[in-house]
Parts: C-alpha cells; sequence; structure tokens
C-alpha cells in the first residue's frame, strides 16, 4: 500500500510541481504513512480505491492543498515550503483516511442493504 500511494503522490507531484524536491518529501511521506500503522483490512480498501478511482483521489488532493495554498496567500511557494510540505503530508494522509473510511462504509452499507 505504501509504495502505490508514494506512487500516487509522485505522480501529482510530477505533473503539477515538477520543481518539488520529490525525494526529500517521499521520505517524509514514508515515515509518516509508516507512524499510522494500517492494518491489513485498510491497506485493501486503500489499494481498491487507488486502482478503481485514483483520479478521483488525486483530484481531492490536488483541491485540497490548492486551498491551503490559497488560504496562505503563496499558491506554489507554500507547497514547495518546508511548512507547505509538513501540510500536503498532513493533507495526503487525511485524504488516505477519508477515502479508506469511504470505502468502509460503502462496503458496509452494501452489505446491510443486501440483507
Amino acid at each position: 500500500m505504501m509504495e502505490e500511494l508514494l506512487r500516487v503522490f509522485e505522480e501529482i507531484a510530477r505533473e503539477n510541481f515538477p520543481e518539488l524536491d520529490l525525494e526529500k518529501f517521499s521520505l517524509a511521506l514514508r515515515e509518516e504513512i509508516e507512524k499510522k500503522k494500517y492494518d491489513l483490512q485498510d491497506e485493501a480498501l486503500l489499494e481498491t480505491a487507488l486502482r478503481d478511482d485514483r483520479d478521483t483521489f488525486k483530484d481531492s488532493f490536488l483541491e485540497m492543498l490548492e486551498e491551503k495554498a490559497a488560504r496562505e496567500n503563496s499558491g506554489k511557494a507554500f507547497i514547495l515550503s518546508e511548512r507547505g510540505r509538513n501540510e500536503a503530508i498532513s493533507i495526503l494522509i487525511a485524504n488516505t483516511e477519508h477515502t479508506i473510511d469511504y470505502y468502509y462504509n460503502t462496503i458496509i452499507g452494501k452489505h446491510f442493504s443486501a440483507s
């Protein structure tokens, strides 16, 4: 799961922030993902989401990041700063958790509606 999430972020960065220090960012992101200690169910749900709705996941992350940068009144400069990097990681983790929750609730909802 971690490798796929890192690949998704790398795709986002290459397409939208080519000047970002991707290696430094990826190391920090990897550390934060490891701290979360996602269980196998979470990993399976996220893998499904990234396989089925990769573009939606990417768009959601970008939208949240751009809103934060706009609030900071600094656009890409914010995203390229250390503070921006930390905020981007936080947003990506939040987006990941929202995606897992959405898929979990969707599966539970389908299960109960089929009963």
